[in-house]
């Protein structure tokens, strides 16, 4: 009797303290695991939530340039379009003269980085085209463009400012193919995220009629 009371003992005793320690630090280690995935789950989550909502934004936009360039009785070279024009720089600006809607308006779009942000925003207004006081205000179309990441050249897709010619294609008027390119992301995105990017070569078919080039060229004050 005694020796089976002592038998059961040493079945029912359990795990000894090395064991105890064995598996808690097997158990730590997988909620670690566990947990890192969780973390970077989320992460990647945000991030692409983040960037859906920028590349949405832009996509607007974008939709709404094409309209106006497709439907523009001219297209003014982006390259003219500076600080005086617009507010910003050259190629960050594109002025159409269009008749989206059936009605002849000015309109302008600009792409501008306030000097306390690395972000930019893609803006837009019109006027009548003989009436510069009816200038509409700058509206924000979509928020937080970055910039190039390096001085323009043609045949780097790196360095695109947001509107230009794109003189390697084919063109029989002046900027008739514009090249519009759109760098999005999210603030709230990780260090060292990339931006999605835009880009699109849109042609103005009605500037093949010859409008004045004049048209437009006094512009409201940026």
């Amino acid at each position: 009797m005694v020796r089976r009371f002592r038998r059961a003992r040493r079945e029912e005793g359990g795990f000894t303290l090395v064991e105890l320690l064995v598996s808690m630090t097997i158990f730590s280690v997988l909620m670690a695991i566990i947990l890192s995935l969780m973390i970077t789950m989320m992460y990647q989550a945000k991030d692409n939530l983040g960037r859906q909502r920028a590349v949405e934004q832009g996509r607007l936009g974008l939709a709404q340039i094409d309209r106006q360039i497709r439907s523009g009785n001219l297209i003014l070279d982006p390259l003219n379009d500076g600080v005086a024009e617009s507010g910003v720089p050259a190629n960050y600006s594109l002025r159409i003269y269009t008749q989206e809607g059936g009605d002849d308006m000015c309109v302008q779009w600009r792409v501008k980085f306030p000097p306390d942000s690395e972000y930019g925003a893609l803006e837009y207004r019109e006027w009548e085209p003989d009436d510069t006081s009816t200038a509409t205000s700058w509206s924000r179309v979509a928020s937080n463009l970055v910039a190039p990441s390096a001085t323009f050249a043609a045949t780097d897709s790196q360095s695109w400012p947001p509107f230009w010619v794109d003189t390697t294609l084919p063109s029989g008027t002046d900027a008739q193919n514009i090249r519009v390119t759109l760098r999005m992301t999210d603030p709230d995105a990780k260090t060292g995220s990339k931006p999605q990017v835009l880009t699109s070569v849109v042609t103005g078919r009605n500037t093949v009629y010859g409008y004045p080039s004049l048209t437009c060229n006094v512009v409201p004050t940026p």
